[in-house]
């Protein structure tokens, strides 16, 4: 019977129907009702072990044969003999009785006659046979917790077994992917993703650390407009903070130095470095308000609010998001109507250019510059190597935040940040014109290093699910030019600075017509154009048109010229996934966003270079 259904099923193989054998197996457990708080988070243990192995199965093609097509036959039979023992444990009755402490539910209430116990002992060992598995529907209660345990450990070392079927080099995403499949079957029950980050807490820290941030996420979006109160510590005084360039915000852009991001580039003008009295260096992403509306203000304050929860020692508790650590917000009132977001700078990435130079960069702070501002740079084009590990990791970053249900939509490369070590005062101080010309020609030989990639931006980011549409941004450039035209509510743009009129015109335009509500897919979109960008290594703009409207730069620019260029600079793997992040389906479910994000970083990190 079993092995019909398997086939029913489109089971393939040998592996396959014992594959299948051990996730109906997890079954007899991960269905278990009316259990206690103790029981039900030794239960929830049990699913975590259950997914790995779903997903485990899923990426090696297990079900459709690919496993044991595609695999050395020592691997396949490594595989086969890890899946009979998990099998055999999960379904021999004495061993589930005298090790693990379990017994059947209705032997547990009333007990079941000598004659009944013993012929079930007898015939223990051949109820592991597949044909009789369909029978082994009882119920089962933990009789014994402590020896439950021992169950635990053992389900988790075979997972742990299996994982190392994989390359050292896969073995990052392949987890990502069960802890995400994780999340996503709580969706938004706040009782479930707190038995998840209990029943995780031993075992799996990543795991209870991300469940937790998508309970408080969820908690912060179900608090109603009314009781919302500010967080009195995370608000940053502005005596505090000593900002570069200090007197006025056009001051703010500071001088166009080699490698740094012109004037006019999305997001530079809202973005300053800085000094806080305790945390040292930061830096401050202004969000403006109007001081007319007091409602637009509050909405900002509370965004930013749960903003500064949300991103709290991110860089340690989630380091998938590869954003930095949120100290609090400011208000910059009475000088200037706007709030500002206070991250802690992180440490540089990158090696001083120079080693007489370093005492003095490692005196100063470190600087900033944008992934927009390095494309559009005199600085070389790095390689394709570090050009695939930068997109990879964003992808990592766009798909772990998804996995919250929390949604960017700012994403550009001017919202990607770098650190570099400050340049020495010395380096700073007037040179001849001769000295000058030498630096420029030297400058131009320099690689931009992207190791390590900031993203910011999240002023305008709203929860996934949330029925209210974000506030207009005050600076539409940041988002016209990658936001998916399905979404999009301005005529035309090029990213790269718009008049206020221009500004003014868009916010009218957009207030005549309904805002379609964000998705992940929007996202998804947006990540597609900025990995075009490091695909070929030049900013959008240097394509865009300003008549063009959004979807003639779509369908007459990005996917009938961009993209099929894309395959002699990058290969064919990187065109593909840049293509399927443009092409996604706008009404996609969350589960189906994740398995396309599963994907692209998948397809990533197999390409080589």
């Amino acid at each position: 019977m079993a092995e019909a259904a398997a086939t029913a099923l489109g089971v393939i193989g040998f592996l396959g129907q014992l594959f299948d054998g051990c996730v109906r197996a997890y079954g007899y457990f991960t269905t278990a009702a009316r259990l206690d708080q103790d029981s039900a988070r030794l239960v929830c243990k049990v699913r975590i072990e259950e997914m790995r192995l779903v997903v485990w199965g899923r990426e090696w093609g297990v079900a459709e044969g690919r496993l044991e097509r595609e695999s050395t036959p020592q691997m396949a039979a490594l595989a086969g003999r890890i899946m009979e023992e998990l099998h055999a444990t999960v379904t021999d009755f004495v061993k589930l009785r005298d090790r693990y402490g379990i017994v059947e539910e209705a032997a547990a209430k009333s007990g079941l006659a000598r004659g009944e116990r013993e012929a079930r002992e007898r015939d223990g060992g051949k109820e592991r046979g597949w044909r009789k598995e369909l029978t082994l529907r009882a119920k089962w209660v933990i009789a014994d917790k402590e020896k439950f345990t021992a169950l635990l450990r053992d389900l988790k070392d075979f997972n742990d077994g299996l994982d190392q079927l994989f390359p050292p080099s896969r073995l990052p995403s392949l987890h990502r992917a069960w802890r995400h499949s994780l999340l996503d079957h709580a969706q938004r029950d706040v009782a479930e993703l707190a038995l998840l980050a209990s029943s995780a807490e031993d075992s799996y820290p990543q795991l209870r650390a991300s469940a937790a941030l998508k309970k408080l996420r969820i908690n912060l979006d179900l608090t109603p407009q009314a009781q919302f109160r500010p967080t009195f510590a995370f608000r940053v005084a502005r005596a505090d903070l000593t900002l570069d360039a200090d007197a006025s915000p056009s001051a703010q852009r500071g001088p166009s130095t080699p490698g740094s991001a012109p004037r006019s580039t999305p997001g530079t003008d809202a973005r300053v470095a800085g000094r806080h009295s305790a945390h040292g260096p930061v830096l401050v992403e202004w969000v403006e308000y109007d001081r007319e509306d007091p409602d637009e203000r509050f909405l900002h304050l509370r965004r930013l609010d749960d903003l500064a929860r949300m991103l709290r020692s991110a860089s340690a508790r989630h380091p998938d998001l590869h954003t930095p650590d949120c100290v609090g917000y400011v208000d910059d009132a009475p000088a200037h109507p706007r709030y500002g977001l206070v991250y802690k700078m992180p440490p540089a990435s990158c090696p001083s250019a120079s080693l007489a130079d370093e005492a003095d960069a490692d005196a100063a702070d470190p600087a900033h510059t944008s992934l927009h501002a390095l494309i559009a740079g005199p600085l070389r084009t790095p390689d394709l190597t570090a050009r695939i590990d930068l997109a990879r990791t964003l992808a990592v970053a766009l798909w772990s935040l998804h996995s919250l249900d929390w949604l960017h939509k700012s994403l550009c490369s001017a919202n990607i940040l770098f650190i570099r070590p400050a340049a020495s005062p010395s380096s700073s101080l007037q040179k001849d014109p001769a000295s000058s010309q030498k630096d420029a020609s030297s400058l131009a030989a320099q690689v931009p290093c992207i190791e390590a990639p900031h993203l910011v931006g999240f002023d305008a980011s709203r929860p996934d699910l949330d029925p209210e549409m974000s506030v207009n941004p005050r600076n539409p450039s940041i988002v016209n030019l990658y936001r998916d035209p399905r979404v999009s509510s301005f005529g035309s743009g090029s990213g790269s600075g718009s008049s206020s009129k221009n500004s003014s015109s868009n916010d009218s335009s957009s207030t005549n017509c309904p805002r379609q509500p964000y998705r992940k897919s929007h996202d998804i979109y947006s990540l597609g154009l900025v990995l075009l960008e490091i695909g070929w290594w030049k900013v959008l703009s240097t394509y865009y048109k300003p008549h063009y409207s959004a979807e003639r730069w779509r369908d007459k620019v990005v996917l009938p010229v961009l993209v099929p260029g894309l395959a002699s600079k990058t290969g064919r793997l990187y065109r593909d996934v840049v293509e399927r992040c443009l092409t996604v389906h706008e009404d996609m479910s969350s589960s189906e966003a994740g398995e396309v994000m599963e994907w692209v970083v998948a397809t990533l990190e197999s390409i080589r270079t």
